[in-house]
């Protein structure tokens, strides 16, 4: 019964299993189980468990999959990660939106070569099926595919999620631009238009006039970029322009050749004249700024934050002054621990992106988890050692130590999900190591 009732997509051990039909969880475990008595692949299981916690929890060995009664994400994938499973197996699911669903949890897995091959046969059924081709985008940008990644990335803009613009004026499509007046839009959040901004000085090269609308947040530190002709906040009235395209696009539209990034120069600075000043000791003979909380509300914070007490590890030589640039809820942390004589909150004096650039421009090095500052400072070509979580975010790609576009940055991933203390031991060796190269 539970072979005709399944539905199996893949081959080997990373095939995605889906059971759908409408037997019990309990009906569907026993299935399972008689199928796979016998064999090395042995499921063990806590005793009870109710159909409303997503997943079974494993207890012991390498489950060869996991049953789920649920459609949670956030359970389905802490459980896999728990067993090392394999497979998945959800008992009351429709197979059809399954294909999707499995395959964005191999991703957030990192089993990005087993989510394409997915995706692509959820595409094969579905040519039109936005959500997945979406989704195949963000999985291929993750493997550093970029030029493909960021082609069917532009599949985005057709979600019910992404805002169109409301311009009456024509979306660029990458033709000719000389003498035009192009409005480039933040579509998404600071991060992006910290990353993508860079772009537009292709535009210029063009002969484009290059307008920027965007966040409050970054309107001074904009200011100062000098491909752009004109910076225009939130809010603010809209001068006339000819072209609208979103930041996000532009790699896509430019037909970025990404092999020649690396050589160009940092495309943010810090604004001349500033309030911000960071103080000095006479032993201290390098400046290392820290960050270790996003804002709240922020995708994934609690993967991406790391607790503060980790970084006081790297506090205490005297040869190193460190200062805090973390902003929100987050800055109490340093007197919460009592590590004001440790740590020097700037982060409490700055306001805006301008202000935090040119903290950044102070510094030796920046040492943050993946956040907005930590691409502004990479922008500015500060030395940037960026704290990733064991699956980080697709701008920063999946595995290796280097961005494609951020030559001054460097990447410390987690081992295995939450292990903070391994990424900063290993940021205190290079610490070491770095200031004695750089003292």
């Amino acid at each position: 019964a539970a072979a005709e009732a399944a539905a199996t997509f893949g081959a080997g051990s990373g095939a995605v299993r889906t059971i759908a039909g409408t037997m019990t969880l309990h009906e569907a475990l026993e299935a399972e189980l008689a199928r796979f008595k016998g064999t090395e692949a042995v499921l063990t299981f806590q005793s009870g468990f109710t159909a409303n916690t997503g997943v079974i929890p494993v207890v012991t060995g390498e489950a060869d999959l996991i049953v789920s009664d649920s459609l949670n994400h956030a359970s389905i994938i802490d459980g896999m990660r728990l067993s090392k499973a394999p497979r998945l197996v959800y008992p009351h699911a429709d197979v059809e939106a399954l294909r999707g669903l499995s395959s964005s949890e191999l991703r957030a897995l990192g089993r990005l070569d087993e989510a394409v091959g997915c995706f692509g046969r959820a595409l094969a059924l579905h040519p039109d099926n936005r959500r997945a081709r979406t989704e195949l985008a963000i999985s291929l940008l993750m493997r550093g595919e970029l030029e493909t990644g960021f082609a069917a990335y532009e599949t985005r803009k057709r979600l019910p999620e992404t805002p169109a613009p409301d311009f009456s004026q024509p979306a660029w499509d990458g033709g000719p631009i000389d003498g035009k007046r192009i409005l480039l839009y933040p579509e998404q959040g600071l991060t992006d238009v910290l990353l993508f901004v860079r772009f537009a000085r292709e535009l210029k090269r063009r002969g484009a006039i290059v307008l920027v609308l965007c966040q409050a947040l970054l309107r001074d530190l904009l200011q100062t970029v000098d491909f752009i002709d004109v910076v225009v906040a939130e809010g603010e009235r809209l001068p006339e322009f000819d072209l609208h395209a979103s930041l996000v696009s532009l790699p896509h539209l430019c037909h970025v050749d990404f092999e020649a990034l690396s050589p160009e120069p940092p495309y943010l600075k810090a604004p001349v004249d500033s309030r911000i000043k960071l103080g000095s000791l006479d032993k201290a003979r390098l400046r290392v700024g820290i960050y270790w909380a996003p804002m709240p509300g922020q995708p994934q914070d609690r993967q991406r934050s790391a607790p503060f007490p980790q970084f006081l590890a790297l506090a205490g030589d005297p040869e190193l002054l460190m200062f805090s640039l973390q902003g929100g809820v987050h800055q109490k942390d340093i007197q919460q621990f009592g590590a004001g004589g440790l740590v020097h909150d700037v982060g409490r004096g700055i306001f805006d992106f301008a202000e935090a650039a040119t903290a950044l421009s102070q510094l030796d090095l920046l040492i943050s988890i993946d956040a907005p500052v930590a691409h502004l400072s990479a922008a500015m070509g500060v030395p940037t050692w960026v704290l990733l979580p064991s699956i980080s975010d697709w701008r920063w790609r999946l595995g290796g130590t280097r961005a494609p576009w951020y030559p001054s940055a460097r990447l410390f991933q987690q081992p295995k999900a939450g292990d903070w203390a391994a990424v900063v031991r290993e940021i205190g060796r290079q610490l070491d190591q770095w200031a004695v190269r750089h003292g």
